[in-house]
């Protein structure tokens, strides 16, 4: 037997209380009566009233008030079993981990606004399988499709621009290692959150995108930048700019927002493509594009549970509490004679 509220025995703590007010307040009225007269008339006075039945009215107040008690701490006995069943959707975060995601034309970098779409993202999709994927001139699973978002974080902590040691940015490789690591196998429970400024320099969006189409896989681009461009900075081991990546004419490569190809992407897949926002409306408006999509069967566990008996304290308590209100206080006229 175990008590799903336990706590609830502290109201035992009134018993006491209520039965030494008892006390003394029989005590008072046996006072106010022999302050009254004589204690043989007002005996007599007194015929139509039963001490005996005070008290057990007395008894039988406070032993429901126990069983109620009892009711409320939640008596627990016999084991029942219950079948659990997650249902959600695989859901890849793919970060581009190019070095042109150090631009910080959005604050404070293109890779930390990334980073904190991606954990938001894991915080609002719980109930849905995770993963994470880096990339740039090729794609790894940093972490596959779990149910653990604690880990899933740990992981996504350790990205950062030149996690892939080969430079470039392809997103084919970054969907085709999505590609293996998806479990399910119906097209309905795919989906590719992209996180990239959308400078392919690999590949082909055509090839990204039917390759994407054909294993039903859904893309939801979020761009990271802005169309205007910005120089890629080059920091040193305490992470302070000492110069700007350039091109062979010694002139700063301008990194820009490559809308177009993730427009594409996303809209040859059946996806959406969103440009970052500083309200992250993007963020609210992807948990919701996945919550509504039908889930497959992720998780079925069972669990073992105590069955509820309250109900038998609680039945002793009100018939307890039924009795002390029907008893009189008045003698029968066979005790009173």
């Amino acid at each position: 037997m175990q008590f799903a509220t336990p706590e609830a025995f502290y109201w035992l703590l009134l018993i006491p209380a209520l039965v030494g007010f008892l006390v003394w307040s029989g005590r008072r009225r046996g006072k106010a009566a022999e302050q009254l007269g004589e204690p043989t008339l007002i005996e007599r006075l007194s015929l139509g009233m039963s001490r005996a039945r005070d008290r057990w009215k007395a008894v039988l107040l406070l032993i429901g008030l126990f069983f109620l008690v009892l009711a409320i701490a939640r008596p627990q006995w016999g084991q029942g079993t219950d079948q659990v069943v997650a249902r959600g959707v695989d859901v890849f975060l793919v970060l581009d981990t190019s070095f042109s995601m150090d631009a910080t034309d959005v604050a404070p970098s293109r890779m930390e606004r990334a980073r904190y779409i991606a954990s938001a993202l894991i915080d609002r999709l719980q109930g849905n399988r995770i993963g994470l994927i880096v990339f740039s001139g090729t794609a790894f699973v940093q972490c596959p499709l779990t149910l653990d978002y604690g880990a899933s974080k740990i992981f996504l902590d350790t990205v950062d621009t030149g996690v892939v040691p080969e430079p470039g940015t392809n997103i084919l490789q970054a969907l085709e290692a999505a590609s293996r690591g998806f479990v399910a196998r119906d097209s309905k429970f795919k989906v590719v959150v992209l996180l990239t400024d959308g400078e392919e320099t690999e590949g082909s969006v055509i090839e990204v995108a039917e390759k994407a189409r054909a294993e039903g896989i859904v893309i939801h681009a979020v761009g990271v930048g802005t169309p205007r461009g910005e120089p890629i900075p080059v920091r040193n081991e305490s992470g302070d700019v000492t110069d700007y990546i350039r091109d062979e004419s010694g002139q700063p490569v301008l990194s820009r927002l490559g809308e177009e190809t993730l427009s594409r992407i996303a809209l040859e897949t059946s996806g959406k493509y969103f440009r970052i926002s500083e309200q992250d409306q993007e963020i609210e408006e992807l948990s919701t594009l996945v919550a509504g999509m039908e889930g497959d069967e992720l998780e079925s566990q069972l669990f073992r549970r105590f069955q509820e008996r309250f109900y038998w304290p609680l039945g002793f308590a009100l018939v307890l509490l039924l009795a002390e209100a029907l008893v009189p206080r008045e003698r029968r006229a066979s005790e009173a004679t």
